[in-house]
C-alpha cells in the first residue's frame, strides 16, 4: 500500500519512485495493449498511412515511400507516385511493427501504445516533481482516460505520435527550467538514456537513407573543349548531381553532424542541460511525425511565457545553439534526403500542399468555424473531466497574482501550461483546414490543469466550491446527454466520439427510428430499424452511466466535509476511468464494424479458391493480368493466394490497397470497369470479386455492365452500413442462330419436297445430300452449309444445356 505520506513527497531523483513509475507503466500498457489487433484498421486514414508501411517491409526500402497501383487502364487520374503528404515516422512505426508482428493490425498499430505511455509517463514526472507523487498520478490518470487521449492513443495516424512526442519535451522543459538545481550533475543512467534516445534517433535514419538511389551513377566529362574555370564548374556540378540521389553519400555526409551531436550530449555537467536536450530532440522528432506545425504552439508558448513572467534569461541557459544542432540531427537526416532524391514533387506536396495551403489557404476542411468551433469538441474529448475544465482554468487565472517574477515554480508551470494550450487553441481555430481532432495538442495541458486542481481539491477548501461542483455536473449532463441521445441524422451522439479521430462526418451511421415511426414498418424495414436502435441503445447505454456517476461525484464535491469532496473525487475518477475503458475496449471494436473494411477481407480470402503453393508460376501470371504486379514478397503479401482477383469499384476509401496489399484492382471511374472485363475474359466465365459502397450498385455499377452481367452478381458479404462484396461467375451466352434465309424455288427438281414450305439442310457425313425439313443454301453458294451449334452450346455430359439470349449485345 502507498501511504499518505509517500505520495505527499516530491521525488527529486529517479531513484526514488523507479519501482512505482514501472508499476505505473505496466498498468498502463496493460491498459492500452490488449485488443488493439482484435478490430479492423479504420478507413482512410489507418489504412492509407498502413499501406505505406506495408510497401516498406515488401520492398525492404525505408526512404522512398510509395502509394498506388500500377494498374491503369488509361485515360483516369490514378495516385502511383511517391508518397509525400506525411512524413516518415508513423510508417517506420507501422513497418517495424509488421516485422515483429506480421501484417496485421496488431503490427501496424504496436508501437503507438508504448509511446502514449511515454509521454504519460513523462507527465507524472514533471508533475510529481514539481509538485508531489499524488498530484503527478492524477495528472496522468486523468490524461490517460480522456477519451480523445485514449483513442488517439490506438490509432495508428500522425496526430498521435506528434502530441506525444511534444508532450514528453515539454515536460522536459519544465523540469529543466522549474526544477532542476543549478550545478546538479546527471546521474549516469539519464546521460545514458538521452545519448541512447538522440543515437538511435540519428542513426536510424542514416540506415534508411542507405536504400535511396535516385540519380545518375557516373560523373560524366565536360564536352567539348572549355577551359579550366568551366570544367572546374562542370565537374562540381555533376558531383552534386549525382550525389544528391544516392543515400549513402547523404549517410556519409551527415555522419559527422551526428557524432558532434553525441558528443554534446555526452560533455554536459549538469542535470538539468540533459532536460534541455530531450526537449530539443523531441522538438527534431516532430518533424518526422508531422512536420514542423507542432513548433508553432510551443514555440509561441514560450515567447510569450517569456513575456509575461520577464523570463528572458532562460535563453542564456537552455544551450539554444547546441540545441539546434540535436534539433537537426534528430529530425532532419530524411529531410534532407528527400530534398536530394524527390524534389521537386516532396516539397511541392509537403512543405507547400501540406504545410502553407493547410495553414492559410485551406485543404479538405470538412467544418468550419470560429473561435466556438473547436470547445464541443473537446468537451467530447475530455468527458466527464471537462466539467473540472472551467474551474481549472480559473484556478490558474486566480493565482497568478502580483509579480511574475515572484512566482513558484508551481506557478510558473501551471503558467506556461496553460499558455500552451491556449495558443494551440487559438493557433488551429485560425487554421484554415480543420478537422475535428485538430484540437488534441491543446488536450495534455488542459487535462495536467485538470489534474492539479483535483489535487487541490483533495486537500482544500476553497471559496466558490458549491458553484464549481454544481457547475461541473452541470457541463457533465450538458455534454453526457450530447453523447447519448439517439441520432436522428449522421453525426448525432455516439458518433461524436469517432469523428475525434477520423473523416467523413457524414459516413453511413445507424439512424434511431422513434416507436411511433417504428409502428409503421414492416419486413425487412422493420428488422433494420430494430438493429439500428439495439446497436445505438447499446453503444450509447454507458455513457449515460457515466455521467450519472460523475454528476454525483460533483456534487459530493460542493459539500465542505473533506471525506466527502474525497469521496466525491474518487466516484469522478471512477467515471473517467470506466469512460477510457469503454472508449477503447468497447467503442473501438464495435464501430470498427462500420469503419473498417477488415471483416470483409478476411471473408475474401477465406472463401475464395485457392490456389496451391507449387502453382506460384500461375498466380504471378493471374497477378499480372489483372493487377499488373506481383508482389516482392508472394509468400508474405497477399495473405493468401486468390485464383479470383477483386475489382475496388468507384472507391477511395483506402483499405482496398492496405488490405489486398495492393494487389486489388482499382476502378475509380464507371468507364474503367470495361478494360477489367476485356483484359479478364470475364465472357469466358471467369469468376471475380468486386466491392463498393451499397448506394453505387443500382445507381453506378449496374448500367456498367454488359447486359448479360446485368443483376447476376451474387451478395456475398454486407460489410456494415457502408460495403457490400458480389461474386460474378457468369458466363456469356452464346450468340443465337442466325435467322435462315428464304430458299429460292426448286419445284419440279429431282428429289425436291413435295409439300409446299418445305427446306432442306445438309446433313453431316451426307456428302451435301440434303435432308428434308431443313433449309436449302441460296443459289449462289455451291453446297449449302453445315449448320452446327455454336461452340459451347452442347453441353458436356451430365450438364444442363444454356438457353440462349435473343437480342444480346456483343
Amino acid at each position: 500500500m502507498l501511504s499518505s505520506t509517500y505520495l505527499l513527497e516530491s521525488p527529486k531523483r529517479l531513484a526514488q519512485d523507479w519501482k512505482l513509475i514501472l508499476g505505473m507503466a505496466l498498468v498502463l500498457l496493460a491498459f492500452y495493449l490488449p485488443g488493439i489487433g482484435s478490430y479492423g484498421l479504420y478507413d482512410p486514414w489507418e489504412t492509407h498511412y498502413g499501406e505505406v508501411g506495408r510497401n516498406m517491409v515488401e520492398t525492404d526500402n525505408y526512404i522512398d515511400p510509395w502509394w498506388g497501383s500500377p494498374w491503369d487502364s488509361g485515360d483516369v487520374k490514378r495516385e502511383k507516385e511517391g508518397f509525400y503528404s506525411k512524413p516518415p515516422l508513423i510508417m517506420w512505426m507501422m513497418a517495424e511493427g509488421i516485422n515483429l508482428a506480421g501484417n496485421n493490425e496488431l503490427g501496424v498499430r504496436l508501437f503507438f501504445p508504448p509511446l502514449a505511455v511515454l509521454a504519460l509517463m513523462a507527465v507524472y514526472l514533471a508533475v510529481s516533481r514539481l509538485y508531489h507523487r499524488r498530484a503527478g498520478l492524477i495528472a496522468t490518470l486523468v490524461t490517460a482516460t480522456a477519451p480523445v487521449f485514449a483513442m488517439m492513443s490506438r490509432q495508428a495516424v500522425t496526430d498521435g505520435p506528434m502530441v506525444c512526442i511534444m508532450t514528453i519535451g515539454v515536460m522536459f522543459l519544465m523540469l529543466g527550467l522549474f526544477n532542476a538545481e543549478r550545478g546538479e550533475a546527471p546521474s549516469r543512467f539519464s546521460r545514458g538514456l538521452t545519448l541512447g534516445v538522440a543515437a538511435f534517433a540519428s542513426f536510424f535514419q542514416l540506415w534508411a537513407i542507405l536504400a535511396m538511389d535516385r540519380s545518375p551513377d557516373v560523373v560524366r566529362p565536360c564536352p567539348g573543349d572549355a577551359n579550366v574555370f568551366i570544367r572546374i564548374s562542370w565537374f562540381f556540378n555533376e558531383v552534386f548531381t549525382v550525389g544528391r540521389g544516392k543515400g549513402w553519400v547523404i549517410s556519409l555526409l551527415l555522419l559527422p553532424v551526428a557524432i558532434a551531436a553525441l558528443r554534446a550530449i555526452a560533455r554536459a555537467v549538469e542535470r538539468r542541460t540533459l532536460y534541455y536536450y530531450i526537449f530539443y530532440i523531441c522538438c527534431g522528432l516532430v518533424v518526422p511525425a508531422k512536420g514542423w506545425v507542432e513548433w508553432a504552439p510551443v514555440g509561441i508558448a514560450i515567447l510569450l511565457y517569456c513575456l509575461v513572467a520577464n523570463a528572458w534569461q532562460i535563453w542564456r541557459e537552455v544551450n539554444w545553439t547546441t540545441g539546434l544542432l540535436l534539433v537537426f540531427m534528430a529530425g532532419h537526416p530524411w529531410v534532407v534526403a528527400m530534398l536530394g532524391g524527390h524534389h521537386p514533387g516532396w516539397f511541392d506536396r509537403f512543405l507547400i500542399h501540406d504545410h502553407w495551403n493547410r495553414i492559410f489557404v485551406g485543404v479538405h476542411s470538412t467544418d468550419d468555424g470560429g473561435f466556438e468551433y473547436f470547445i464541443k469538441w473537446i468537451g467530447y474529448g475530455l468527458f466527464p473531466w471537462i466539467g473540472l475544465l472551467p474551474a481549472a482554468i480559473a484556478r490558474v487565472a486566480s493565482t497568478l497574482r502580483g509579480a511574475a517574477t515572484a512566482f513558484t515554480p508551481q506557478r510558473r508551470f501551471e503558467l506556461f501550461v496553460f499558455i500552451w494550450s491556449l495558443v494551440a487553441y487559438f493557433l488551429f481555430t485560425k487554421s484554415s483546414t480543420k478537422f475535428h481532432h485538430y484540437i488534441f495538442p491543446a488536450i495534455p495541458g488542459f487535462c495536467i490543469l485538470i489534474g492539479v486542481l483535483i489535487d487541490d481539491l483533495l486537500t482544500t477548501q476553497r471559496r466558490g466550491l458549491p458553484v464549481l461542483a454544481l457547475g461541473a455536473a452541470g457541463i457533465s449532463i450538458w455534454v453526457g446527454q450530447d453523447l447519448y441521445l439517439m441520432p436522428r441524422n449522421f453525426g448525432d451522439a455516439t458518433q461524436n466520439l469517432v469523428n475525434l479521430f477520423t473523416y467523413k462526418y457524414d459516413r453511413d451511421w445507424p439512424k434511431f427510428t422513434a416507436p411511433e415511426s417504428l409502428a409503421k414498418l414492416t419486413g425487412d424495414a422493420l428488422t433494420k430499424a430494430q438493429t439500428d436502435n439495439g446497436f445505438l441503445a447499446d453503444l450509447g447505454g454507458p455513457i449515460l452511466w457515466i455521467a450519472l456517476i460523475a454528476v454525483v461525484g460533483y456534487v459530493c464535491i460542493a459539500f465542505r466535509r473533506e471525506w466527502l469532496r474525497q469521496y466525491g473525487v474518487a466516484v469522478v475518477g471512477v467515471a473517467g476511468c470506466w469512460m477510457g475503458f469503454y472508449s477503447i475496449h468497447e467503442y473501438l471494436p464495435r464501430v470498427a464494424d462500420s469503419w473498417s473494411q477488415s471483416s470483409m477481407w478476411k471473408f475474401y480470402y477465406e472463401n475464395c479458391e485457392h490456389m496451391a503453393s507449387d502453382k506460384k508460376g500461375d498466380f504471378e501470371r493471374l497477378l499480372l493480368k489483372t493487377g499488373s504486379r506481383v508482389p516482392d514478397k508472394l509468400d508474405e503479401f497477399p495473405r493468401a493466394w486468390c485464383r479470383e482477383p477483386i475489382v475496388a469499384f468507384r472507391t477511395n476509401w483506402r483499405g482496398e490497397c492496405y488490405y489486398s496489399s495492393n494487389t486489388v484492382i482499382p476502378v475509380p471511374e464507371t468507364k474503367n470497369l470495361k478494360p477489367f472485363l476485356d483484359e479478364y475474359r470475364v465472357e469466358d466465365g471467369n469468376p471475380f470479386y468486386l466491392f463498393t459502397e451499397k448506394p453505387r450498385v443500382k445507381s453506378e455499377l449496374e448500367p456498367s455492365l454488359p447486359a448479360w452481367l446485368k443483376g447476376k452478381g451474387k451478395e456475398v458479404f454486407n460489410a456494415g452500413n457502408h460495403f457490400v462484396l458480389l461474386r460474378f461467375e457468369q458466363k456469356k451466352p452464346p450468340e443465337p442462330p442466325p435467322p435462315p434465309s428464304a430458299a429460292p424455288s426448286t419445284a419440279g427438281a429431282p428429289g425436291a419436297p413435295s409439300g409446299p414450305g418445305s427446306l432442306t439442310v445438309a446433313a453431316p457425313g451426307s456428302g451435301g445430300a440434303p435432308v428434308s425439313g431443313a433449309p436449302s443454301a441460296p443459289a449462289s453458294v455451291g453446297n449449302p452449309p453445315v449448320l452446327l451449334p455454336p461452340p459451347g452450346a452442347v453441353p458436356a455430359a451430365g450438364e444442363e444445356p444454356e438457353q440462349p439470349q435473343l437480342g444480346s449485345p456483343e
